[in-house]
């Protein structure tokens, strides 16, 4: 059952909600009772009661992924921990980043080795099922590898990690404060992804006083039925109106066609979902960060990646960026280039972010796009402020908004796959 994709999913988790409001209510929904929660909804949400029996396995076997690398997760993590109150720095910390990240590598390159037919050959799947032939899907396969939100969980995972390694947090982590963390069911599938130091925050104001926690609830409803808005009618009709038909045209003008519907598509389906893991985050006392602030509306790119998908760029600018680039600053690998080193560490960042989508083409190539776009963008600008050559005000505004717009909808076009059919 995946999260917020259907009515049915809404119904179900009327009972969960409902249980929350009490426990909020008597103050009495703190860290055990989140976590306890997130556990029913998640053993619920993958083992599918109400899907087919091919469903309910896949789901299973999905589970106990998530079990296996939520358990060890946390092990990785009050590991590190111990160690780091010791003095011991950067051996443990490699290793623990390497440990954080195998899961979600092997679950990144293993269907890219399937769809080459390599591990065929060392007979690596086992016996499939979910049809009668006996022979699964190559999508059937992959479901039941991983599970849904493992990207999302493993850069979770990798925050609480840095977070205790830079020191940023003095208080000693406990299995229950990190198992709430990891398994916090309205962002474990698709984020927005929050932070160790931020989540812990909000834990310790629970439980709510009853006034805070009824606001709680006004903001929760507010950001559903958002969500429902954008997810459900906003982009249901983009979809069923503007993509699907746009799907089926050829040439420069199909694809033109289709780069828009599917940008505006993605938006609101994406800002939908998001808005929902907000809004039940708000029912479980947690304030879950915002993912969009009317990112359409960006004159350049550095400002594009401030508002679209702000907890993935936000994370990546601060564990991946900054710390590429001081790196790179100090060991002076571009010869004391500052700005060498940072259109090194842009491309370097956004190149992963693609690799973080998947191991395939479209999302390797919309990572170095995005990551050229933003060289491209500094350069323009810093070629400006030398030369005078355009003057800054409102006219300069419209056309870096209209530029910015359609570049980086073309980049959408190139994430979407559709060029590479």
């Amino acid at each position: 059952m995946t999260p917020y994709d259907s009515f049915t999913y809404f119904t179900f988790l009327l009972y969960p909600l409902a249980i929350a409001v009490i426990l909020g209510l008597v103050r009495l929904l703190g860290t055990r009772a989140i976590l306890l929660l997130s556990v029913v909804v998640l053993v619920f949400q993958f083992s599918n009661p109400l899907g087919d029996v091919a469903a309910q396995r896949a789901g299973l076997q999905q589970l106990k992924f998530l079990a296996v690398d939520a358990v060890g997760s946390t092990a990785i993590i009050l590991a590190f921990a111990w160690f780091r109150r010791r003095g011991r720095r950067q051996p443990p910390f490699y290793l623990a980043v390497s440990l954080a990240l195998l899961p979600l590598v092997a679950v990144k390159v293993y269907p890219v080795l399937a769809v080459h037919g390599w591990l065929w050959r060392f007979g690596i799947f086992a016996a499939p099922f979910g049809n009668s032939t006996g022979i699964a899907s190559t999508s059937d396969r992959f479901a039941t590898f991983g599970f849904l939100g493992i990207s999302y969980l493993t850069f979770r995972v990798l925050d609480a990690i840095i977070t205790i390694q830079d020191g940023l947090t003095k208080e000693a982590p406990t299995a229950r404060g990190i198992a709430a963390y990891l398994l916090f069911f309205p962002t474990i599938s698709a984020g927005p992804i929050d932070r160790y130091r931020r989540f812990g925050e909000e834990l310790k104001r629970a439980p709510r006083r009853r006034g805070a926690y009824l606001a709680d609830i006004e903001a929760g409803i507010h950001r559903i039925a958002q969500g429902f808005l954008y997810k459900f009618i906003v982009a249901a009709l983009i979809y069923q109106h503007a993509l699907l038909p746009a799907s089926t045209m050829h040439g420069w003008a199909g694809d033109l066609r289709y780069m828009y519907a599917y940008s505006f598509y993605l938006f609101f389906d994406f800002a939908g979902y998001s808005a929902f893991a907000i809004g039940v985050g708000r029912f479980l006392g947690i304030t879950v960060p915002e993912n969009f602030n009317k990112p359409f509306l960006s004159r350049d790119f550095r400002e594009m990646w401030n508002r679209w998908h702000m907890s993935l760029s936000f994370w990546l600018r601060d564990h991946v960026y900054m710390r590429f680039l001081l790196l790179a600053t100090r060991r002076k690998w571009f010869g004391g280039n500052r700005n060498s080193a940072n259109y090194a560490a842009l491309v370097v960042t956004f190149f992963l972010m693609g690799c973080w989508h998947g191991l395939y083409w479209h999302y390797l190539v919309y990572g170095l796009y995005q990551g050229g776009m933003m060289v491209g963008y500094d350069l323009v600008g810093r070629w400006n402020r030398r030369r005078k050559v355009l003057a800054l005000g409102w006219r300069t505004d419209i056309v870096g908004w209209v530029l910015t717009f359609n570049l980086f909808c073309f980049g959408l076009l190139i994430f979407s796959g559709h060029l590479f059919v």
